[in-house]
C-alpha cells in the first residue's frame, strides 16, 4: 500500500478531463447498476470527481444527476467545482440516494479515509455508495504516475469496511492488458458479467466495482 500527498491542480485536470466526453464501458456499466438498482423510484445522484459529466446522459430520467469536480468544463446549477482532496464532499448540504466515485479514489492519497467519511455523511440512511478501483494485483499492472493511492483490492474491501458494509464487489471487467475491453473483448457480454471468477478475476480483472451502504442500514418495505 502506497499513500502520498501528491495532488494534480486544476489546469492539470481540465485537460486530462476533457478525454472522458464520449462514455467509457466503466462509466457505462456503472450506469446500468444504477438504473436497475433504482428502478423507477424517483432518486438522487451525486457523481464525485464527475469530470465533463458524462454519466448524466446515461441515466435513467427519474434518477436527478448532480456532480463535483476539481475541474469543470461547462458550469451548471447540477455541477459545483471543488478540489476535492483539500474541500469536503458536500453539495450544499444535500444527502443522496447514489454517490457514485469512478476511477477518483487512486488520486486521493493520505486524503482516503477522510473522504470515505464525508461521502458517509451525505448518504441516505438507505443509499448506495458505488466506487470503481484499479486492480493493482493484475498480472501486467500499469502503475499510473499520478496514482498516489496504491492499495490491493483486499486492502480496499477492508477500508471501505470500516466506514460502510460492502454488499459485494466485483470486476468491472476482464483484459489480459490493463485497459477496458474494445471489441476483441467481448464487451456486450462483460457488461453483463458482476461476479469474481476464480483465479481468473485475480489476475484479469481492469478494475473492480463496489457496492456499498450505511452499517447500519434500514431495510424498506
Amino acid at each position: 500500500m502506497r499513500t502520498i500527498e501528491d495532488f494534480k491542480n486544476r489546469d492539470y485536470w481540465i485537460i486530462e478531463n476533457a478525454q472522458y466526453e464520449k462514455p467509457s464501458f466503466r462509466l457505462r456499466k456503472c450506469a446500468k447498476i444504477v438504473n436497475t438498482i433504482a428502478a423507477d423510484r424517483k432518486c438522487t445522484l451525486l457523481d464525485v470527481g464527475c469530470g465533463p459529466g458524462s454519466l448524466l446522459r446515461l441515466l435513467r430520467p427519474n434518477v436527478e444527476y448532480y456532480g463535483i469536480d476539481i475541474a469543470i468544463h461547462h458550469p451548471a446549477p447540477y455541477l459545483r467545482e471543488a478540489d476535492l482532496a483539500h474541500q469536503p464532499i458536500d453539495f450544499e448540504g444535500k444527502r443522496f440516494d447514489f454517490v457514485v466515485a469512478m476511477g477518483l479514489f487512486e488520486y486521493l492519497g493520505a486524503q482516503h479515509d477522510a473522504k470515505l467519511e464525508e461521502i458517509r455523511e451525505i448518504l441516505k440512511d438507505n443509499g448506495k455508495f458505488i466506487l470503481s478501483y484499479i486492480n493493482f494485483g493484475h498480472m501486467r499492472r500499469l502503475v499510473w504516475p499520478n496514482y498516489n493511492n496504491i492499495r490491493q483490492v483486499a486492502q480496499m474491501v477492508q477500508s471501505l469496511n470500516r466506514v460502510f458494509r460492502v454488499e459485494r464487489y466485483f470486476p468491472a471487467s476482464h483484459h489480459w492488458r490493463q485497459k477496458q475491453p474494445g471489441k476483441n473483448c467481448l464487451p456486450g457480454l462483460q457488461m453483463h458479467i458482476n461476479y469474481r471468477i476464480p483465479l481468473l478475476s485475480s489476475l484479469c480483472a481492469v478494475e473492480y466495482f463496489f457496492i456499498c451502504s450505511h452499517r447500519n442500514e434500514k431495510t424498506t418495505a
